[in-house]
């Protein structure tokens, strides 16, 4: 051991031939630093010192057992320094956190309160207008093969029955602020009948038939204004648990606020 490096603090130590020659093979090295050798004191190019030398034996493998790292001189334009790769974030996860993300944000109405329940009527309270809509697909699959032109109009038809109960459908809306009971329908025209949350005497659900066994209710709503029903939530989806929102929004803050 009689070489040491000149201003290479990853190896300070004095170091053999072998190892000298080691570091260059993993470019951990350039044969044109310089070192020092110990014994004369005289400064030697690394290039000079392992010129003419073989690969060290494999039964005397050389005492440096560092990792390998790749030096980038400054007189090479064409080296440039590479940093390790950061982490790519997924493109699919960031949208997923931001549609998580706005729904959990509160929506509120255009007199800003807060909106605890919107909704429409189920699409089961249609099911005639579907039922004709899929019979019209289905005939215009079975007459595209006789004739296209009555297939098409078929089709046509189908898609319009659809586009219609889809319509009647999202032009009733189904409220439930922090201070109000609110029912708006209309197309080109919006009315709406609402009942305070304070004033509210009632709270009726009905289930029937072969639309309470799949989960749809009417809800009725009275206040103490009036003998009769003020708003009616029909064929609504879980209406026993929008009861139990107006009932907490009596109380005060509803659960999980």
């Amino acid at each position: 051991m009689r070489y040491l490096l000149h201003n290479h603090p990853t190896f300070p130590g004095l170091l053999s031939k072998e190892d000298l020659y080691t570091l260059v093979e993993r470019s951990s090295l350039a044969r044109g630093d310089l070192c020092t050798d110990v014994q004369t004191g005289r400064d030697h190019i690394v290039g000079e010192v392992i010129s003419g030398m073989r690969p060290p034996r494999a039964s005397s493998p050389p005492r440096v057992d560092r990792p390998a790292y790749q030096e980038f001189r400054a007189d090479d334009p064409h080296e440039i320094e590479q940093t390790p790769p950061e982490d790519e974030e997924d493109p699919e996860a960031e949208v997923e956190a931001e549609e998580e993300e706005e729904a959990d944000q509160p929506r509120y109405s255009e007199s800003g309160e807060r909106i605890w329940h919107f909704s429409h009527p189920a699409w089961l309270s249609y099911w005639k207008g579907l039922f004709l809509a899929f019979l019209c697909l289905l005939s215009a699959g079975m007459l595209l093969s006789l004739d296209e032109a009555y297939a098409l109009i078929s089709g046509l038809c189908g898609v319009a029955v659809f586009i219609g109960v889809s319509i009647a459908r999202n032009s009733h809306d189904y409220i439930v602020t922090e201070e109000r009971v609110e029912y708006v329908w209309g197309i080109l025209g919006r009315s709406s009948k609402e009942v305070r949350i304070c004033d509210i005497r009632s709270l009726d659900v009905w289930e029937k038939g072969l639309k309470g066994l799949l989960g749809l209710g009417t809800l009725d709503v009275s206040s103490a204004g009036t003998a009769g029903i003020e708003v009616r939530f029909s064929d609504i989806r879980q209406a026993h648990k929008v009861k139990e929102l107006i009932r907490q929004l009596q109380r005060g803050a509803p659960q999980g606020e």
